[in-house]
């Protein structure tokens, strides 16, 4: 074997490792971003437990958003930081999606959420005030989402139930 066949040889070799080296991190930023995916699954699932959790703790909150009388400053502040603590959910779900740690399927399930929260005159007029915390493009998609959208009637249906 000459020196230049072994130059030849060595090439290849290291056209093998390399290509070798690529694939092992393309395998491994795959089970990253997939990984990344996962945790912004269950910090999903965690965020709407939590909500869903509140109605079962205070019941009241449902009967606030509908009710006819006005509520008193103190339940209007329990609704107001309810939302607060809702829309933080959704925002952070929406930069996710944006990111690219969540997938656009995922993100339209979990919007569907803001319906139900924003889904009374109530709890739109307390979104307005709280609208401005929130990233501007976040805010203009759940705007564009809720504008044209007219109130659900989930409270007064859910009173009915026998």
């Amino acid at each position: 074997m000459t020196l230049s066949d072994f130059a030849i040889l060595s090439q290849i070799a290291g056209t093998v490792i390399v290509a070798i080296t690529l694939i092992v991190l393309t395998l491994e930023v795959r089970q990253g971003a997939e990984q990344l995916r996962s945790g912004s699954r269950q910090t999903q699932l965690e965020n709407d437990q939590t909500g869903v959790y509140k109605f079962v703790e205070f019941p009241q909150l449902g009967q606030l958003f509908a009710q006819k009388e006005k509520p008193t400053f103190e339940e209007k502040t329990r609704l107001l930081f309810w939302i607060i603590g809702q829309m933080r959910a959704r925002e952070y779900e929406w930069i996710q999606h944006r990111n690219g740690a969540m997938t656009r399927e995922s993100f339209e399930a979990y919007r569907g959420v803001i319906f139900f929260i924003l889904g009374t005159v109530r709890g739109r007029e307390l979104w307005g005030l709280c609208r401005g915390y929130f990233h501007p493009g976040f805010v203009a998609e759940v705007d564009e989402m809720t504008t044209k959208a007219p109130p659900m009637d989930l409270w007064a249906r859910l009173q009915e139930v026998k």
